[in-house]
């Protein structure tokens, strides 16, 4: 009997060390992009090369003539086409669902020329409209329905894409804020929660820093002034500087306004960067009536960019421990909140499927 018991406990450890074995392949599957189709594009932007890769579904997964493309509209700081690595399993999952995906590196980040900080919103938006523009010349394509998948940043650039006459079918907004300055207070009042600091130290550094943003909206602020200001312990590069000058006034209110495309907005409810009920709020209010496909999700347990919050709830990128990082690479997609993916790939299927039926309607027809 104690045999026969000692032989079950190892066949069920045997079992559940195999089982352990094939999860982390599987989420290490996810990094490697080589089983699809990969063609690198370039496009001239501006005078400079703009560099990145389009990835089509397999063909073995009955991959249509046309499949929608969905192209990756980065948040902020310098990342190339894969953000480090980090979308991959996003991407991966795109392309599973039998979507084609378009990223390219930002501006003087990778294979590309120029530097992204010189860049507003505005021009970030027609960057991307190019992007698509270039994307669309490939044989595959030249019929797709398509659409921009932004993160953070990209929430004030996909708004100025989809004013009418739209730049695209669909656009899904993650972790995006209405306002710049607004969300600048939300991610400092969080920082300082983070750090143990009281209310009332909270409140006074918020009051200092609302000062402080006004004087990014005065045209004559330079960067010398800001330097003799010492509203930083720590100053920003001249060129993060001009960065910020040039877009601390953006604000998507009026952009929402002139959308008639359908939009999908997301955020996580753990989001530590961006207000995730307040501009969730806001993109419901403005856009509820615009399109009957319109969604504003609160990923439930989920951070700014949809990830598990209780293995990847950090500000920045470079406050993830190593043992983050790692559990991250062996997660793979699963690292994603549940349904936060699903929500994005039914979605997106979903408008493309409606935009590929009006493009062969018999009143866009004649």
């Amino acid at each position: 009997m104690k045999a026969t018991k000692a032989l079950a406990w190892a066949g069920a450890v045997s079992i559940a060390v195999l089982a352990g074995v094939f999860l982390i392949f599987q989420g290490l599957q996810d990094f490697d992009l080589s089983e699809y189709e990969t063609r690198p594009i370039a496009f001239s932007f501006d005078g400079y090369s703009v560099a990145g890769t389009l990835h089509l579904p397999r063909l073995q997964d009955s991959r249509p003539a046309n499949p929608p493309l969905v192209l990756i509209v980065h948040g902020d700081g310098p990342a190339d086409r894969y953000s480090g690595g980090g979308y991959m399993p996003l991407i991966s999952r795109l392309l599973d669902s039998g979507l084609a995906v378009y990223s390219w590196d930002k501006p003087g980040v990778g294979e590309s020329q120029g530097n992204w900080l010189s860049f507003s919103m505005e021009e970030r938006a027609r960057l991307a409209a190019t992007a698509l523009a270039t994307a669309k010349e490939q044989p595959e394509l030249k019929t797709s329905p398509a659409g921009f998948l932004g993160f953070s940043q990209a929430g004030w650039v996909l708004p100025i894409l989809a004013e009418e006459p739209a730049q695209g079918d669909f656009f899904v907004i993650v972790g995006g804020a209405v306002n710049w300055l607004r969300q600048a207070g939300y991610y400092t009042r969080r920082r300082l929660d983070l750090a143990g600091a009281d209310s009332k130290a909270i409140d006074k550094t918020l009051a200092q820093d609302a000062k402080d943003g006004q004087k990014f909206l005065d045209r004559d602020f330079s960067y010398q002034d800001y330097l003799d200001s010492g509203m930083d312990r720590v100053p920003m590069p001249e060129d993060r500087f001009t960065f910020a000058r040039r877009n601390a006034a953006s604000d998507s209110t009026a952009s929402l306004a002139r959308i008639s495309s359908p939009v999908l907005t997301l955020h996580g409810a753990e989001d530590l960067n961006v207000d995730p009920h307040f501009n969730s709020g806001i993109y419901r209010k403005m856009l509820t009536d615009n399109n009957p496909a319109n969604r504003f999700v609160i990923v439930p347990e989920a951070t700014h960019a949809l990830l598990r919050a209780e293995a990847f709830n950090y500000q920045l990128e470079g406050q993830m421990p190593s043992w983050s990082k790692a559990l991250f690479m062996v997660l793979g997609r699963r690292a994603y909140a549940p349904g936060a993916l699903d929500t994005i790939t039914i979605w997106i299927k979903e408008q493309a499927s409606t935009a590929n039926s009006l493009s062969t309607s018999p009143d866009r027809s004649n």
